[in-house]
């Protein structure tokens, strides 16, 4: 689990085109990366790798449905606008909604906590919304209005409390500055901008759950290992506040999580995460400031001097969301270790 805005480039309507990767300045670790499933991106060509949040993805409206000559009907509560390139390469349907909480997350810096309530007596949203979030790790498209290009946004809390809130919650880091307007030269604020300075009771336009999530493998299940950059913290959240299937195994699991932020001023949802899993989590915090390194750092020292031993490692799950640098050191000492890679898990 936030967003730097690009300025979309003015192209033609017959040939889309979409960033292949969006990457934050990672001085502080503070990002989160998603993607489309990785099997479209070949054919489709519009695979989406975006800091959640913190990066924003420009998509193209398509004025109807992809192959079809005939727009889809709107359902209750549904935007009539599509854009093309979603999450599997269809037209994405947006549906309004209405912020429930808005407020800073953290002391210092830039993030907010949003919530958004899905609409009520709509037959419609517990299929189509509620249903579709269904694995920690999920994201969802969001934008204020039908001319905003949506931002990509991972989910924070879990399923079953999605399910029984009605809502969604957000960590979204609000970005200093918007973008030039490439045809009139104006400055423009970012959808980012616009959801964090939104008021309570705004109406916003948001997509149905999107993205594999995190896959936890069926089999037994050991020790838990979660590392987080910044906003990337909203899907690891999702996923410790949700738990796992075997709750009787759970009891006597150890779960650590490596959360990289700047400072403790700069840390968002530190108390949840103590409360998630029954309060038991070891969270460790990799505040970059220190000069201690970030969470890979902290992660390799506890390994090389045994402070933190796996006690079988082939069971052990490892959930990564976070900067490029970060995870693919993370990966190379959880292998070292002996956990396979199909056990190291990330949401894109």
């Amino acid at each position: 689990m936030l967003l730097v805005n690009t300025t979309p480039s003015k192209k033609s309507s017959s040939s889309p085109s979409f960033p292949r990767r969006l990457y934050q300045n990672h001085r502080h670790q503070n990002r989160a990366l998603f993607s489309s499933e990785k099997e479209e991106a070949e054919t489709a060509a519009n695979a989406v790798f975006t800091q959640i949040g913190s990066r924003q993805n420009f998509l193209r409206v398509s004025a109807n449905n992809a192959g079809s000559s005939k727009p889809k009907p709107k359902r209750r509560g549904e935007s009539s606008i599509v854009f093309s390139g979603g999450g599997w390469n269809d037209d994405v349907a947006f549906r309004e909604c209405s912020i429930t909480r808005s407020k800073k997350a953290t002391e210092k810096g830039d993030l907010y906590a949003l919530a958004v309530s899905l609409p009520k007596n709509d037959i419609d949203i517990e299929e189509s919304m509620l249903k579709k979030f269904s694995i920690p790790g999920q994201f969802v498209q969001m934008k204020t209005v039908e001319t905003d290009k949506p931002a990509f946004i991972a989910i924070a809390n879990g399923p079953t409390n999605a399910r029984a809130t009605r809502r969604f919650e957000f960590l979204v880091k609000r970005p200093k500055e918007g973008y030039r307007d490439a045809t009139t030269g104006e400055e423009m604020a970012s959808t980012a901008q616009k959801l964090c300075d939104a008021e309570v009771s705004t109406k916003v336009l948001v997509s149905e759950p999107m993205g594999k999530g995190f896959r936890v493998p069926s089999s037994e299940i050991g020790e838990v290992l979660c590392f987080a950059t910044g906003s990337g913290i909203s899907p690891v959240k999702s996923l410790l506040e949700e738990g796992f299937d075997d709750e009787n195994t759970t009891k006597g699991r150890e779960t650590h999580v490596f959360y990289g932020t700047r400072d403790k001023e700069h840390t968002a949802f530190a108390k949840e995460l103590k409360n998630t899993l029954g309060g038991r989590v070891n969270i460790i915090h990799a505040y970059s400031a220190d000069g201690n390194g970030y969470a890979q750092d902290y992660f390799k020292r506890m390994v090389d001097s045994g402070e933190l031993t796996l006690k079988d490692p082939k069971k052990t799950i490892a959930v990564l969301c976070g900067q490029k640098e970060m995870t693919e050191q993370t990966i190379e000492v959880l292998e070292k270790v002996g956990v396979p890679r199909e056990r190291i898990l990330m949401n894109f």
